[in-house]
């Protein structure tokens, strides 16, 4: 059922499709089972991450609902980086800013947890966990990372696609499209040797290296990385 939904409904490759429903599946604790719920999958460390760009880190208590402190900065700097912020149409999302959205959101993690003494997690799993979530919402949402920020507004705030403001799904969201979501972020980071450190990785192109690897030719297998 959720396969037939994401395909049909976001036009979401079946490939992927696969992957999130059989990750999905998997968090039940009764391994016999054949479905999940969202209380399943916010166990943290599986899918649910530290560093989430619009929910709180599980050390400070919620981590599943919507938290207009953590959001509201992040689309700040969406508003103040946005090429397009003073056109007629309105702020619009790059693979530029939300590379800078993204890593803002990390520095604003890490300051947290080091600030309170409490244990923050963040190495490549979450690193390609986090570029990954970024990629996805841009590639639904819009073409080639651009979408309108209103959009992107309304789907984490009023966790809804914005159909009727006028959203479409695209022909397609197929693998190809994520993987060059996550080049495009990962080139466009002015702070990717910092990153690189930060997960363990060392170097650019080690962190580079790593995070292409795991994505490449994603199979139902990947579920268990994530």
């Amino acid at each position: 059922m959720a396969v037939e939904a994401l395909t049909k409904a976001l036009h979401i490759d079946s490939n992927i499709a696969t992957v999130f429903s059989a990750g999905a599946v998997a968090a039940n604790p009764d391994h016999s089972a054949h479905n999940f719920d969202l209380d399943h999958v916010d166990k943290h460390g599986y899918i649910e991450h530290d560093v989430s760009l619009s929910r709180d880190d599980v050390q400070f208590g919620d981590n599943h609902t919507f938290n207009k402190g953590i959001f509201e900065p992040l689309l700040e700097t969406y508003q103040a980086s946005s090429t397009a912020a003073s056109s007629e149409e309105g702020a619009k999302t790059s693979w530029a800013t939300a590379s800078e959205v993204r890593y803002a959101r990390v520095k604003a993690s890490k300051a947290k947890h080091e600030a309170e003494g409490k244990q923050w997690t963040y190495g490549l799993k979450e690193s390609i966990l986090s570029y990954g979530e970024s990629a996805l919402y841009l590639n639904l949402l819009g073409k080639d990372g651009v979408a309108p920020l209103e959009w992107v507004r309304i789907f984490f705030e009023e966790e809804r696609l914005p159909f009727a403001e006028g959203w479409r799904p695209p022909p397609t969201l197929n693998q190809s499209m994520m993987n060059h979501g996550f080049v495009q972020m990962i080139r466009a980071n002015e702070h990717k040797a910092e990153e690189a450190k930060l997960v363990g990785m060392g170097t650019v192109e080690a962190l580079e290296t790593g995070v292409m690897s795991m994505i490449k030719g994603i199979s139902p297998s990947m579920c268990s990385v994530m």
